[in-house]
């Protein structure tokens, strides 16, 4: 099997950072690219276009966004719930 190119890699590692084990699917959806498509990418069946790429990307941030506002809003609820408990 031919090694993966640098895109394909940093898109595979990107899906199973953001989505896990099997987030290829969740991370073609986010983007907007098909599942095949990006199948065939990060199984080094076809290169990633620059225009996969921006779209992964971009997809990619605005899911570290979301999880930023969640963890603040995680955080805030734990420090209420703590402060409860300390009364």
């Amino acid at each position: 099997m031919a090694k993966l190119s640098t895109r394909a890699a940093r898109i595979k590692a990107a899906a199973v950072a953001a989505y896990g084990p099997r987030g290829v699917s969740q991370l073609a959806a986010a983007a907007g690219v098909s599942k095949q498509m990006l199948s065939f990418i990060v199984t080094g069946a076809k290169p990633a276009s620059d225009d996969v790429y921006r779209k992964v990307a971009d997809a990619l941030f605005a899911e570290s966004e979301r999880l930023i506002t969640a963890s603040e809003k995680i955080g805030l609820m734990a420090g209420k719930m703590i402060a409860e408990l300390e009364k």
